[in-house]
């Protein structure tokens, strides 16, 4: 029974009602471990995302610059966050001679315009994420300070980066585990957005044939780091 609902159905109506028990989990194991990550990749070839494993943030720095380079990707789009929670990949972006556009857009209509437009030749998003759910392959991303939801969205290649621990069996036990730390707060307070990422964008408004990359990125790529933070 939900305390809150019950609250407030006991002050409208004045009696009681009943609402059942929580249902359980879709999918249940540990957050980070083998199951859970089994589990995830399976979701993400079902849904269209590319997948690999790195054993450590410096290999999954070099995977990004192969994965760039085979690709022809010249300018980037990478927030302030994914670069302060990925040092090693700054470094190697930054060696490599790609273009990185992380600058906040101005807030003013014409000069966020022409902002906007600059960022639209980026080839390809590199974000970090929130959490990865393995029931649905959805990964979960945050907008608001230092935060770029373009990233993921504009450029016709996102690159996600996934640590282990953040690797959860769905969206429930997230959000348990960041109430209980306090995370689910702040993630709240900082954030102007919350984003679900479940593959590459796909449409079949047009004669309903299915078109990948319409309203979003049409790769959708996820390197799993096995290191911890």
């Amino acid at each position: 029974m939900n305390p809150v609902l019950e609250s407030v159905r006991r002050r409208v109506t004045g009696r009681t009602i009943w609402m059942g028990s929580i249902p359980a989990r879709p999918f249940d194991a540990p957050p980070g471990s083998e199951a859970t990550i089994e589990r995830l990749f399976a979701a993400w070839a079902a849904v269209g995302v590319q997948a690999e494993r790195c054993a450590t943030e410096g290999e999954a720095a070099r995977r990004v610059l192969e994965l760039l380079r085979e690709r022809g990707v010249r300018h980037v789009l990478i927030d302030l966050r994914t670069m302060r929670a990925y040092p090693e990949l700054q470094v190697a972006l930054e060696g490599a001679g790609l273009t990185m556009m992380s600058s906040p857009l101005p807030r003013e209509e014409g000069p966020r315009y022409l902002g906007l437009t600059r960022w639209a030749i980026a080839e390809a998003g590199i974000t970090e994420v929130v959490a990865a759910f393995a029931d649905t392959g959805a990964l979960w991303l945050a907008g608001g300070r230092g935060g770029m939801r373009c990233a993921s969205l504009l450029p016709p290649v996102h690159i996600a980066l996934v640590r282990r621990p953040q690797v959860y069996p769905c969206m429930a036990a997230w959000l348990a585990a960041a109430r209980a730390s306090g995370a689910l707060f702040e993630w709240v307070e900082e954030s102007s957005a919350l984003i679900a990422v479940t593959g590459p964008s796909r449409t079949s408004d047009i004669e309903k044939t299915l078109t990948l990359g319409v309203h979003g990125p049409k790769e959708v790529i996820a390197l799993l780091i096995e290191e911890g933070e």
